[in-house]
């Protein structure tokens, strides 16, 4: 069963399945009557959503705002589960109950239909039916106040009258006619069809199939060509994507342009169709002049933060270049950092909301287009809260450097942290997006960190003091032993305090602490770059 995309509409599920029998029954009924209510380009406070569900107002709760489409898909799935713990049976519903079957041969749709319609607010619930499994099924009334609240979305999917012979011979005649003229397969010519009689694409092709089967002889659909495969289609779009013409495409497969088209379109539409976005919503998304607004603020807020630049003394100078320009990247603002994450999060929302739009029998280019549009904006978006926030994953990165492992590592390892940190951070809560991240960032080092040591843990440590020095006899095999002579050699030519603070950094000393030494942590940074530097004159003079 699908999980829940909201915590709360999931605890609440939960709760309500150890409610009374009665009271459990009416919940369930409460919440399918504010499902048919629920618009999915809106937002809803969570103690509306609760209030209407269980006539109780609940205390305690933050004014967060759920999505429409969320809530729509949550409620769904609420109803699904509590009814299941009600455990009733069909002959114990004052009115009839549909199955997914019944409603399928009823409205002359298929099951896929049924799922698209539900995904939109159809509600179901579980019942034991006559034959004594428990399964999916509809009540006749929640039914029918779907069709009369979505006419011209069931209008496109189903036919609510019945085919005349008239009409019948009309849909033959066309389907001959593309059959033998436009090269196409038989769902493309069912497709063609069913927009121009504005049917159902599954009547028009059960029409032609059955024709096909009672005269052989003179079947429509022997004329058409073969279905594209997926593979087919895949490199299509590929071709498509690196510059290729429809027309040369067409021209390459043999293929009328309108099939290499759908073949595009349906295979973009596939890909687009399986991205998870996930988004936190605002009320400002739902106005019209919503993008306008959020373009204006971040670009006055850029302008107020452009006089801001990183002190140039603050920059670590033992940083290679590439990551030292990371620091003289301007910090944001906290108005800079709300008003991208609301750009950033608004155009994931228009995602979603052009997507649940899109019906697929009537996609085109320019539909998806759209779509693209808005997650490339979204990408773009975070890509600046990245840039602006590198420096913390370096920062902290430096922290957790121990002997073995490479500062690089850390550094990509932390870059994945971040961009998850990006998708999960919510700006209403008021908190600060660098807080957010450094918890993030501290928790995945701690997780990461031990394993990467663990992997390294054969490495002599020796061996890591004299990989910071030049290696002047490249030909010569590296004998352990003699490595551990040369260490000793070397260090012997340091003072006490210079040797025990690079076996303090090496860890060729456990116990050396800067306190034990009694050093700060800046004078032993000093010591050990002097201490560096020494037996390297040392290392090039032998």
């Amino acid at each position: 069963m699908p999980r829940f995309r909201i915590d709360k509409l999931g605890e609440l599920a939960r709760q309500l399945e150890f409610t009374p029998h009665d009271t459990r029954l009416a919940q369930v009924n409460a919440a399918e009557d504010l499902l048919h209510g629920i618009d999915p380009t809106k937002a809803y406070p969570v103690e509306f959503i609760v209030f209407r569900i269980t006539n109780y107002h609940p205390r305690g709760m933050s004014g967060e705002l759920l999505a429409g489409a969320a809530l729509q898909h949550d409620l769904g799935l609420l109803i699904e589960r509590v009814s299941d713990s009600l455990r009733l049976r069909t002959d114990q519903v004052a009115e009839p109950v549909l199955s997914i079957d019944e409603v399928t041969e009823r409205f002359n749709v298929t099951s896929k239909t049924i799922q698209r319609w539900r995904r939109r607010g159809l509600p179901a619930r579980r019942f034991t039916f006559s034959d004594g499994r428990r399964r999916v099924g509809f009540l006749i009334g929640s039914v029918e106040r779907f069709f009369a609240e979505h006419r011209e979305q069931v209008a496109r999917g189903t036919n609510f009258s019945q085919l005349g012979e008239a009409e019948r011979g009309e849909i033959l005649r066309r389907a001959a006619r593309l059959a033998g003229t436009c090269g196409c397969c038989g769902k493309e010519i069912a497709r063609r069809i069913a927009r121009k009689l504005n049917r159902s694409e599954l009547t028009i092709l059960h029409v032609i199939r059955k024709h096909d089967q009672e005269q052989p002889g003179q079947a429509v659909l022997a004329g058409a060509s073969r279905a594209m495969t997926d593979s087919e289609r895949q490199r299509i779009a590929r071709a498509f994507k690196r510059g290729v013409s429809l027309a040369v495409l067409a021209r390459r497969l043999c293929r009328p342009r309108t099939v290499i088209y759908r073949a595009i379109v349906d295979e973009r539409l596939e890909r687009l169709s399986r991205r998870k976005v996930k988004f936190f919503d605002d009320p400002l998304y739902h106005q019209e002049d919503a993008e306008s607004v959020l373009s204006q603020l971040v670009d006055q807020e850029e302008l107020s933060a452009g006089d801001s630049r990183p002190e140039e003394s603050r920059v670590p100078r033992d940083l290679p270049p590439y990551l030292q320009d990371l620091y003289r990247t301007a910090l944001l603002t906290a108005a800079r950092e709300r008003a991208l994450f609301l750009k950033f999060n608004f155009h994931k929302y228009r995602f979603v909301s052009l997507r649940r739009q899109l019906e697929p029998q009537l996609a085109r280019m320019r539909d998806l287009d759209g779509l693209e549009a808005a997650l490339r904006s979204a990408t773009e978006t975070k890509n600046a809260i990245l840039r602006a926030n590198l420096r913390l994953v370096v920062s902290i990165a430096r922290k957790h450097l121990r002997p073995g492992l490479s500062l690089m590592e850390l550094i990509s390892d932390g870059n994945l942290t971040l961009m998850r940190a990006v998708e999960g951070f919510d700006v209403h809560r008021g908190n600060k997006f660098s807080t957010y991240a450094t918890l993030a960032l501290m928790k995945g080092f701690a997780r990461s960190v031990p394993q990467m040591l663990r992997g390294n843990r054969a490495v002599p440590i020796e061996g890591q003091l004299l990989e910071s020095l030049p290696d002047r006899h490249e030909g010569h095999l590296r004998d352990p032993l003699a490595d551990r002579e040369q260490v000793r050699v070397l260090l012997s030519q340091l003072s006490e305090r210079e040797r025990g603070v690079l076996r303090a950094h090496y860890g060729l000393d456990k116990s050396a602490t800067p306190e034990k030494l009694g050093l700060s942590r800046l004078r032993m940074r000093q010591i050990e770059k002097s201490a560096i530097a020494k037996l390297r004159r040392s290392a090039f003079q032998n």
